[in-house]
């Protein structure tokens, strides 16, 4: 399978498992990686959330499909994470202090584009064989964000990024 087969059902994964993630939480309540890669509230931090998980799983298979054609696949798939989970804020929040309330489909849309950007990312530097970090150090800053999240989802710090826009609230609101 080829590099752009690969990127085009990554795009494709993460946008339906990520858009599923926004609901788990509500549908299934319990089950702590459910409580740590579901949507817990409408804050954008939660919505950069919705892309971790998916994110691992598309690094998984595109390990597996990809390792013996590229040597810096940990570093591509670390700079797909980050590109993505930073362009939500990047994209969403100057729209948002615009705007005051950001319509629902320039949220999907604001969730859409962090993909491609991240996927765009992630193929320029799988072609260019760019590497940030050693392999090992990508792969354990890439499992480094998921801990933070993961920290975050049960101790979110009080700024802006984690506040409920609905409820004013922190966290899983249906805790508190």
């Amino acid at each position: 399978m080829d590099i752009y087969s690969i990127l085009i059902l990554s795009f494709c994964f993460l946008i339906i498992f990520g858009s599923l993630l926004h609901f788990t939480h509500d549908w299934i309540k319990k089950g702590i990686l459910l409580h740590i890669f579901s949507a817990l509230n409408e804050s954008t931090w939660e919505h950069m959330k919705l892309l971790v998980a998916p994110t691992i799983l598309v690094g998984i298979l595109q390990y597996i499909f990809l390792k013996e054609t590229y040597t810096n696949l940990f570093n591509s798939i670390f700079i797909l994470l980050l590109v993505e989970v930073t362009s939500i804020p990047l994209l969403f929040e100057p729209l948002r202090l615009l705007l005051k309330k950001v319509p629902f489909s320039v949220t999907i849309l604001i969730f859409i584009l962090s993909i491609l950007f991240g996927l765009l990312t992630q193929s320029y530097f799988l072609k260019e064989n760019i590497y940030l970090f050693p392999e090992e150090i990508a792969l354990l800053l890439s499992l480094g964000i998921v801990g933070i999240f993961a920290i975050f989802s049960y101790y979110p710090p009080k700024i802006f990024l984690f506040k409920d826009p609905i409820t004013g609230k922190y966290g899983d609101v249906k805790e508190h």
